[in-house]
């Protein structure tokens, strides 16, 4: 069994399967071979759960240490946004005129 840290995944090398199958499930010609298998698809399922449990442990010290100062910089990064946004709506409206006014200049 190989854990990788970084994607969080585990890897259960898998047995020379046997012509059985039961309940769509794959098994090796030995039992101990499935339960040996199984065991380390459970270790490989705590690994994973404590690991989320250190990502949300680590997420309320983040907000604790950091949360007032990240609030401020989400604000700078939504007012930005939306600062962005009006200006690109007064360039499409400017366009706009732009084009409307050539076009009745076309028609006289």
């Amino acid at each position: 069994m190989g854990c990788d840290a970084k994607t969080g995944t585990c890897e259960v090398p898998q047995p020379n399967v046997a012509a059985n199958v039961q309940g769509g499930e794959k098994c090796c010609e030995g039992k101990e071979c499935c339960i040996e298998n199984k065991m380390k698809m459970l270790m490989c399922a705590a690994h994973e759960a404590k690991r989320q449990v250190m990502i949300e442990i680590m997420k309320e010290k983040i907000k604790k240490a950091y949360g007032k100062k990240m609030e401020k910089m989400a604000d700078a990064v939504m007012d930005a946004m939306k600062a962005k946004k009006e200006s690109m709506v007064i360039k499409v409206k400017a366009k706009k005129a732009f084009q409307d006014e050539l076009e009745a200049i076309f028609k006289e």
